[in-house]
């Protein structure tokens, strides 16, 4: 999940990083005090910056950030804003903001690297909106089991020439960040632009942080949209990437990624069914997992009965379910009554057949190949 950057700074304050001092604007009630009063409303006056809150990136190039210096401004830059759109997307929130003096503005992130599997952190000594364009950050990655110590930090600030005055309060902000990212399951946390004001502190100037939806929504599951006409449910996620190259690998082509691991509960699996084969277009299913150990295969496969019932019209393409595990023969034969009664082409397979072979089975179903 994506936060608007009023979000993200209200979590940097729980985490001890600064902020400028700020007011969000959602309503024409607001906006109208703001106007007549904007010092004794939030105790700071112009000049400010006015941020639209949208999801999208580039807001300054887009229009969508302005710097009124006087009380007249300010009410123009408002009600041009509200009446706007920036990149597509139509604004409700403004945070207005005191303008912060910097000496120096500083670029750093921590997010997950796909070369080293673990989390990294991005360092320049230059930040801003030229980020985007011609500057690019070290990369420093974070054993995961040790965390970010703050001797390795300031060792690595050092060796990128930061001035000896900047290292100290770096090392804090960086710190607490680490502290954000692990505590909120964070995919990515940055601060970009980090000013350093000519007194020596650190703000935060703007905030960017993605969550994991998955901690944030224990009950939910990823899934993602791959367009091919093979539903998918798997069982763990590590063998649904896998299985999905041996469904790639015999020309299957597969409608999406999800999966259901830990023993879920039917009502789970159920609301997963449902998402999963509730698209136009599907040419089959494939249930498939590996041998469980604590999975009750009963459990899941009831609830996936229980979501396949809602799909409409019922679905008269082929289902390839490959399961085993506790319950496994109590659930096939459950199967294959509602089979026999409802009408479904249900294709079952246990570990006597491979995952990669049941792949290749869906296929040659799925678009009656020989």
């Amino acid at each position: 999940m994506k936060l608007y950057e009023f979000e993200g700074k209200r979590l940097f304050e729980k985490y001890g990083i600064p902020v400028p001092k700020s007011v969000l604007l959602a309503s024409p009630r607001l906006v109208r005090l703001w106007r007549k009063k904007p010092g004794k409303i939030s105790g700071f006056k112009p000049p400010l910056v006015l941020k639209a809150q949208m999801l999208s990136g580039e807001r300054k190039s887009a229009g969508g950030i302005l710097f009124p210096k006087n009380k007249s401004e300010l009410s123009r830059g408002l009600k041009k804003l509200f009446a706007s759109r920036v990149r597509g997307e139509p604004v409700e929130k403004i945070l207005v903001e005191e303008h912060i003096s910097a000496s120096r503005e500083y670029y750093l992130s921590l997010s997950y690297d796909t070369d080293t599997r673990g989390p990294a952190l991005a360092f320049s000594s230059r930040g801003g909106s030229r980020m985007g364009t011609t500057l690019k950050a070290t990369i420093v990655p974070i054993d995961i089991l040790l965390g970010a110590k703050p001797f390795l930090i300031r060792e690595a600030l050092s060796k990128w020439k930061v001035p000896s005055e900047d290292i100290n309060g770096l090392v804090k902000i960086i710190m607490n960040l680490w502290k954000l990212f692990v505590s909120e399951y964070a995919l990515v946390t940055e601060i970009n632009p980090l000013f350093r004001t000519p007194n020596g502190e650190f703000i935060a100037g703007d905030a960017k942080v993605i969550l994991d939806d998955e901690k944030l929504n224990p009950g939910e599951r990823r899934f993602i949209e791959l367009g091919g006409d093979i539903a998918i449910l798997a069982s763990g996620g590590g063998a649904s990437l896998l299985n999905i190259d041996a469904l790639l690998r015999y020309k299957g082509r597969p409608a999406n990624y999800t999966e259901y691991s830990g023993n879920p509960p039917a009502d789970l699996v159920k609301a997963l069914t449902q998402r999963v084969l509730g698209r136009p277009g599907l040419k089959g299913a494939w249930v498939i997992g590996g041998t469980a150990n604590f999975t009750d295969i009963y459990e899941t496969l009831r609830g996936f009965i229980e979501g396949l019932r809602q799909i409409k019209p019922k679905p008269t393409y082929p289902i390839v379910i490959r399961r085993d595990g506790p319950n496994q023969e109590k659930a096939f034969a459950m199967l294959r009554e509602v089979a026999k009664k409802e009408g479904y082409d249900f294709h079952l397979f246990n570990s006597k057949t491979s995952m990669a072979e049941s792949a290749k089975i869906i296929v040659r179903l799925a678009y009656k190949k020989k």
